[in-house]
C-alpha cells in the first residue's frame, strides 16, 4: 500500500480544527466560501503546478531533487489531490453555519 495515502487523508482532515477555530472566532461566511475556492483551484491544478515545481528544480540546477519528484509523482499525486478536495469541501461546509 501507498504510504501516502494515510498522511494525506490525516492532514487533510486535520483541517477541521483550523476551520473550527475560525468558526468559533465568528469568521463571515465567505471568507469559508474563499478558502474552499482556493483550495479547489488547487486540486484542479495540482498536475501543473508539480510540474512546474520540477522544472523550477531543474533551472536551479537541483536536477537530483528533480528527479525524486519525478520519481515520486505517481504515488504522491493522487493523494495530495484527495487532501485538498477534503480541505475544499469542508472549508465550504464550514460556510453556512
Amino acid at each position: 500500500m501507498n504510504p501516502w495515502w494515510p498522511i494525506f487523508v490525516m492532514l487533510g482532515c486535520a483541517w477541521v480544527l483550523p476551520l473550527a477555530g475560525m468558526k468559533r472566532d465568528q469568521m463571515p461566511w465567505f471568507f469559508f466560501v474563499g478558502i474552499g475556492c482556493l483550495w479547489t483551484v488547487l486540486f484542479l491544478f495540482t498536475r501543473r503546478l508539480y510540474d512546474l515545481g520540477t522544472g523550477l528544480l531543474r533551472r536551479i540546477g537541483w536536477t537530483a531533487m528533480a528527479e525524486w519528484r519525478e520519481r515520486m509523482k505517481p504515488h504522491i499525486l493522487n493523494p495530495v489531490r484527495l487532501a485538498l478536495l477534503i480541505m475544499g469541501m469542508s472549508s465550504f461546509l464550514f460556510a453556512p453555519m
